[in-house]
């Protein structure tokens, strides 16, 4: 009799911790975001005696959208080119800010869904055994030499880290399946799988 109590006391408690802990990690993880961006402008604040939570936020998305404003009209435009001009002058800033400016303009630019919007297989880290991972870019080449394809093969459970492959195009299966799905796989170490059929290239 007590060990089947102890059986399902276990099973419940298992049950819990699932319906549990993925609201209790999002949360969490929201919670973190948005602390992280509050304090950009809401340490500021506080300092000068201004001690409103959410504040720095909510002032940190108006001022992202001023800016969109500003770069978006013709002399906005002419400020921002003058500033690169400047930032791309200085010793040492400028290999930083060029580099900074790619990643940016790649994430959230609109050459980023291109760019990490297709999943695919790759041979790798020995042959018979496969990677998958996002398409970076794609590079045309000779006919009687092919193309060559930049893949970011992500780490099982942490995606921000990975390897970046630069394979010929004919060794790159491309897959049916999009980013999200491909980034569940991942994270899950391969717990959560779907469908994986082929594309046309």
């Amino acid at each position: 009799m007590s060990a089947s109590l102890g059986v399902r006391l276990r099973r419940y408690w298992i049950a819990g911790l699932l319906v549990l802990a993925p609201t209790v990690l999002t949360l969490w993880v929201v919670w973190k975001l948005f602390t992280f961006f509050d304090d950009i402008l809401g340490r500021q604040l506080r300092a000068r005696g201004i001690s409103v939570v959410g504040l720095g936020f909510v002032l940190l998305n108006l001022l992202l959208l001023l800016m969109g404003f500003i770069a978006a009209n013709i002399a906005g435009k002419r400020l921002f080119a003058l500033w690169d001009r400047i930032m791309n002058r200085v010793p040492l800033i400028n290999k930083i800010y060029a580099t900074l400016r790619q990643i940016a303009e790649l994430l959230l630019g609109s050459s980023g869904p291109a760019s990490f919007g297709r999943v695919a297989l790759v041979e790798f880290p020995s042959p018979g055994t496969w990677g998958i991972g996002f398409v970076t870019s794609s590079v045309p080449g000779d006919p009687a030499v092919g193309g060559r394809c930049s893949l970011f093969i992500p780490s099982a459970v942490n995606p921000t880290t990975g390897f970046l492959l630069v394979v010929p195009e004919e060794k790159v299966t491309y897959l049916d399946v999009t980013p999200e799905q491909a980034m569940k796989m991942i994270v899950s170490a391969g717990a959560l799988v779907p469908p994986l059929k082929p594309s046309a290239p």
